[in-house]
């Protein structure tokens, strides 16, 4: 089942230790060995002890409207719990088929394009329940992705690429993609989850429409299961430059990439002054 944002450091270890690293949110080969092989082994032993009584027990319950009813119930558990792990599986596929950006040592080509239209403005609250606007960061460049705490995948990848891309002066807003979980007073330990610095924020709202129509604005189409909470997304990352403008979009970037494109916005800002 999904963690909580930040779950404690005994539960993880627990979980680890119990099914594997689940890396796309799957236990690994182990775990599922022990996931398939405990409860076999439980009917095993039940069939061994009582192999002669369990025959008459089962036919005497189904006769029983109580007994068809655990059959039933039994039966439906079975199917649903058949179904989750289906979608489970499906979801970890479709993260697993996303191919990090390239590798940090490649450079941006000179030829990387650059854009100019103005960066869609919005206002949203952070870790530290400050209202963030991207109006009121203009004179600096800001970073601005997409992501969510419960992502086991691409969302730690791409935190650590910025974190490593990140100069001084440089805000880096994360707006999350799950306000249903990630509400504005669990800011503050996903912060902690990801050792966030200090130019770092994490963005939602109270109001999930409010986060929604700043994907909306930003074209970060995603797939979320109303079941499970599991997000399947693009890893966008967008710079925009001291005046506000949408300078760059990157899909999966290399730390390099994100670092060179803002020491070429830096640059062009030191110009124009």
């Amino acid at each position: 089942m999904p963690l909580p944002s930040a779950p404690p450091v005994w539960l993880t270890a627990a979980r680890a230790a119990c099914f594997g690293t689940m890396d796309r949110g799957l236990p690994d080969a182990a775990g599922w060995m022990m996931l398939v092989l405990a409860p076999l082994s439980l009917l095993l032993a039940i069939a061994v002890l009582w192999g002669a009584e369990l025959p008459v027990a089962l036919r005497l319950a189904a006769r029983r409207r109580v007994g068809q009813g655990v059959f039933a119930v039994l039966g439906l558990a079975a199917i649903v719990d058949g179904v989750w792990v289906a979608e489970r599986a499906r979801v970890a596929w479709a993260s697993s088929v996303w191919v990090p950006g390239p590798l940090d040592e490649t450079a941006l080509p000179e030829t990387y394009p650059r854009q100019s239209a103005l960066a869609p403005d919005f206002t949203l609250v952070d870790q530290h329940g400050e209202r963030v606007s991207l109006a009121g960061l203009r004179g600096r460049p800001v970073v601005v992705t997409f992501v969510f705490a419960h992502c086991q995948t691409m969302c730690p990848f791409v935190v650590a690429t910025l974190r490593r891309a990140a100069t001084d002066g440089t805000e880096v807003l994360l707006v999350t993609l799950d306000p249903w979980r990630d509400t504005p007073s669990s800011l503050p330990g996903i912060a902690r989850q990801w050792d966030l610095p200090a130019s770092f924020r994490v963005l939602s709202s109270r109001a999930v429409d409010d986060v929604l129509g700043v994907a909306g604005l930003y074209g970060v189409t995603f797939e979320r299961n109303e079941k499970t909470g599991d997000i399947v997304h693009p890893g966008l990352v967008f710079l925009v430059d001291a005046d506000g403008r949408l300078a760059y979009t990157f899909d999966n970037p290399p730390a390099t990439w994100v670092r060179e494109a803002l020491r070429r916005l830096e640059r062009a800002h030191t110009r124009a002054g």
